[in-house]
């Protein structure tokens, strides 16, 4: 007769302790006890150290608090072991822009569009990080492709917008708000719209004061300018206290 082997499967074994710590660190996060869930994934990382699971909740829970180079650590450690997983590249370079290593997280969100190139929140990503290195042709061009993947992506649309703003090109991102608000609905995108003609109202008042100043100087008796001034002052004056106003 034959005999059957009843012994445990050590694979079997370890897939259910480390699927137990993984559910208890989840459980507590869940429950918003963050120490323990530090405490199990932290369990998790010391008793299964080739294994990613523990390494990436370790390193999305610290992210999480704001502990950003504890998170890269733990991410590094995930690309160790899964060298080309876009989403762990993707979190990482997150992370790296959280430090400001910009150089560094550009690699990871540009080795992330290598492998799915279409990935607009990864190009987002990638332009503001160019942005904040001071590329401003290149994080146009980034931001503009973005946009082109994902035409109602409004933080994309916004952070174009910033550089436009960024390089004196006020006229350009007035007209993207409206082109955007002409087929799409947001209030973000209105109220930054708000905002820019708002700015552009008040940069052309001080020119136009300058203007009317630099005619009085040379024609002290113009009284029409003279006019046009104190209507120029009364404007800046109200949009003054309308700004320091609290409702």
């Amino acid at each position: 007769m034959a005999t059957t082997n009843t012994s445990p499967n050590p694979q079997t074994t370890v897939s259910a302790e480390l699927s137990e710590l993984v559910q208890a660190g989840t459980s507590a996060l869940n429950d918003g006890d963050l120490r323990l869930a530090l405490d199990k994934f932290e369990e998790v990382v010391q008793a299964f150290p080739d294994r990613p699971e523990g390494h990436n909740n370790l390193g999305a829970l610290y992210s999480s608090i704001g502990d950003f180079e504890k998170a890269e650590e733990c991410f590094n450690s995930v690309i160790e072991i899964l060298p080309d997983n876009p989403n762990i590249l993707y979190n990482r370079g997150v992370v790296r822009s959280r430090l400001e290593k910009f150089d560094a997280a550009r690699e990871d969100f540009n080795a992330v569009l290598a492998i799915t190139p279409h990935d607009a929140d990864t190009m987002n990503n990638l332009g503001v990080a160019s942005f904040m290195q001071g590329r401003m042709d290149e994080a146009r061009t980034i931001f503009g492709r973005t946009m082109a993947l994902k035409p109602d992506y409004v933080n994309a649309l916004l952070n174009h917008i910033d550089v436009e703003c960024a390089t004196d090109n006020l006229t350009v991102a007035v007209d993207m708000c409206e082109q955007f608000l002409s087929t799409h609905n947001s209030l973000e995108v209105r109220r930054k719209h708000l905002e820019l003609l708002s700015t552009g109202c008040q940069q052309a008042l001080a020119e136009a004061s300058t203007a009317a100043e630099r005619i009085l100087n040379t024609d002290a008796e113009n009284d029409d300018v003279r006019e046009e001034l104190g209507r120029i002052i009364q404007a800046k004056s109200a949009w003054s206290g309308a700004a320091t106003s609290t409702i």
